[in-house]
């Protein structure tokens, strides 16, 4: 996972269950190898700091150069 993924929220037991929304930051270890993400969520319009194991990417964001010479 990198920044700009679209991610949805696949733990039933969050409030946020099935919502969209893409990574905007990572802010450390909830515990050893689960990061908390911070996903700015489209349907609220703020950022939520969720847990990597509650997160599925539905699409991956792909880094484009262009090349101006």
């Amino acid at each position: 996972m990198e920044i700009g993924d679209k991610v949805i929220i696949s733990e039933p037991r969050h409030p946020l269950f099935k919502l969209t929304g893409s990574i905007v930051g990572f802010r450390g270890e909830k515990s050893p190898g689960d990061v908390w993400l911070l996903i700015l969520v489209d349907a609220r319009k703020r950022s939520f700091l969720i847990p990597q194991s509650m997160v599925t990417v539905t699409k991956s964001h792909t880094r484009t150069t262009w090349d101006y010479h």
